[in-house]
């Protein structure tokens, strides 16, 4: 048995850093069975994987492969629930989102918090 892991060496750090293997598999359409085969490297996963967990997770491919070393590309679940919540607002109410974010800022440099 050949351990594909050394080909995706980022491949459990992005998607523990967002999701459960049983929501990725909810969420791409697959079984968290195949996606453990996946992470244990008992199967290689196929590059249509590879690319919807990187954009799931918010990393680029090259990431996963191990080609960029700089994990600034990967989004907390708090920045990623973040976007997801601000992509599903309506553009005024995004505007009034900014707003008040600047606004809260505002008051925390101000109160020294």
């Amino acid at each position: 048995m050949q351990n594909n892991l050394c080909l995706y060496p980022n491949l459990i750090k992005a998607r523990k850093n967002v999701c459960t293997q049983y929501e990725l598999a909810d969420l791409i359409g697959i079984s968290q069975q195949e996606i453990s085969r996946y992470e244990r490297g008992i199967t290689k996963a196929p590059i249509n994987y590879i690319k919807d967990v990187a954009e799931i997770c918010n990393v680029s491919v090259d990431y996963i492969l191990g080609l960029s070393r700089d994990t600034s590309d990967m989004l907390s679940q708090e920045h990623f629930k973040l976007l997801e919540l601000f992509d599903k607002l309506s553009p005024e109410n995004k505007i009034k989102l900014i707003e008040r974010a600047e606004a809260l800022l505002d008051i925390q440099n101000t109160n020294g918090g």
